[in-house]
């Protein structure tokens, strides 16, 4: 018994076994082309929630950079303020006085010293965060670059669609 052979009616109408089978497999083709365009859809907007969220994370980590960079060049100045004023002391102060003004001196000193290290520290901790933001960046960069690509993609499969769609209305109506 071949396909050729097999005879299908359906209220008094008679098909050929060849024709169901044609129109099976262009059904089966259309329902796959529809279920691939749902799940492309479905990763995209997953694609799109996660460029957003990168761009709130991008965001707070510019605000707390700037803040930090602000807070930092305020101590700098404060120190800066008062390591000249300890230049302006030391060159009134005469020869006379000098041993109890060095020993105010050490201590100023140490006091200074503490200060820097305390600056080196925040310098190098400024540094990782503009290490950290400027990685953001990049992979927010990289998202809307993905982003650009998935668009295109979607633009050729809609059309594929349509192409598809036009297809089967010229097929259900040949003379159209």
């Amino acid at each position: 018994m071949a396909l050729s052979n097999l005879e299908l009616n359906v209220g008094g109408q008679s098909f050929k076994g060849v024709y169901v089978a044609v129109v099976v497999s262009f059904a089966s083709t259309i329902a796959g082309g529809i279920w691939t365009a749902s799940e492309f859809f479905s990763r995209l907007e997953t694609q799109e929630a996660a460029v957003q969220e990168a761009e709130v994370t991008s965001s707070t980590l510019e605000a707390r950079f700037e803040d930090l960079r602000e807070s930092q060049s305020e101590a700098l100045q404060g120190y800066q303020v008062t390591i000249s004023n300890m230049q302006q002391s030391l060159e009134d102060n005469d020869v006379a006085s000098l041993q109890g003004k060095l020993a105010e001196l050490g201590t100023n000193l140490e006091a200074i010293m503490k200060a820097q290290q305390d600056l080196l520290d925040l310098r190098d901790r400024v540094a990782s965060v503009e290490k950290s933001n400027s990685e953001s960046v990049l992979k927010v960069e990289n998202r809307v670059e993905a982003l650009k690509d998935t668009s295109e993609r979607l633009k050729r499969i809609q059309k594929e669609i349509d192409d598809l769609w036009l297809g089967l209305d010229s097929l259900a109506n040949p003379l159209g």
